[in-house]
């Protein structure tokens, strides 16, 4: 898997906590249509000598790409970690990681890789076509009410590579991921 980093990019709005999502453009090559978070594949750019980790600094990267938001990667929290299935194509390794939106700044899509831009609550979230990673680290920021307390529950938070398992059911294909993997 090619190692990748996204960032749910958060701000206190009127219903509590919300998370910045990009709807993917129909014509890209990988989720297309998805709702996803701004992130993507970590590049040899990312990698620099003595500083942070190349999927942090890879973190910030496509987020000033897609969004135009700077980030400090020192800044980041990290969240999660899901790896795509054997099955598919194009397979990722994936950090998750939180941000608050800096002062001042205000995201808009930059890169065309995004149809649509919305902030939403993790709850309200859940109901857009999305891949099972992005589904699932909204659910485990759900209970959150603000951004302090989703940066304060990440600080040291320890979580699982998420590796999903697959099988196929008549002709369905279904992910199998333990249920004490997704927290």
């Amino acid at each position: 898997p090619r190692a990748a980093a996204t960032v749910l990019l958060l701000r206190d709005g009127a219903a509590g906590l919300q998370v910045l999502l990009m709807r993917r453009h129909p014509a890209m090559a990988f989720a297309a249509g998805m709702w996803a978070f701004p992130g993507g594949a970590v590049a040899d750019v990312d990698s620099v000598p003595g500083g942070p980790a190349p999927e942090a600094t890879g973190a910030v990267r496509e987020t000033l790409e897609e969004t135009g938001v700077v980030l400090a990667a020192e800044a980041l929290v990290p969240w999660a970690r899901w790896v795509t299935p054997t099955f598919e194509m194009r397979r990722y390794d994936t950090h998750f990681f939180l941000s608050a939106l800096p002062d001042g700044q205000e995201p808009a899509e930059r890169s065309g890789e995004a149809d649509a831009i919305e902030w939403l609550t993790p709850s309200s979230a859940l109901g857009r076509t999305m891949l099972p990673p992005t589904a699932a680290t909204l659910t485990s920021l759900a209970p959150y009410g603000s951004v302090r307390e989703a940066l304060a529950a990440g600080d040291g938070r320890s979580f699982p590579t998420v590796e999903p398992d697959w099988t196929v059911v008549g002709d369905e294909l279904h992910l199998i991921v333990p249920e004490e993997m997704i927290r």
